[in-house]
């Protein structure tokens, strides 16, 4: 925001912040929080999302959808598997 816009804005009677003039919106990133060799726990924050995780015999489990800030599970074990090694997981928006 100029400095003219800000002067403008002030003369106005409006109050405005830098941080609310230029708010962006929030990157959305994963963690895993739980893995017992045939969970994966997934803690997305930025958007509602699924967790996910590879199974050793190549199937891609897939978690509940859910909000930002929780965790998602992915269940191998309803595969008959258990995760692949090396782990890969994830989170994708929903």
């Amino acid at each position: 925001m100029s400095t003219f816009a800000i002067l403008t804005l002030a003369g106005s009677g409006l109050a405005v912040t830098a941080n609310s003039a230029s708010a962006a919106p929030s990157a959305f990133t994963c963690k895993k929080v739980f893995d017992d060799g045939n969970t994966a726990g997934i803690k997305c924050t930025g958007s509602t999302f699924n967790g996910f995780a590879k199974c050793k015999n190549g199937t891609l489990a897939i978690g509940a959808s859910a909000a930002s800030g929780t965790t998602s599970y992915a269940y191998c074990t309803s595969f008959n598997s258990s995760l692949a090694t090396p782990r890969v997981w994830g989170g994708k928006p929903a």
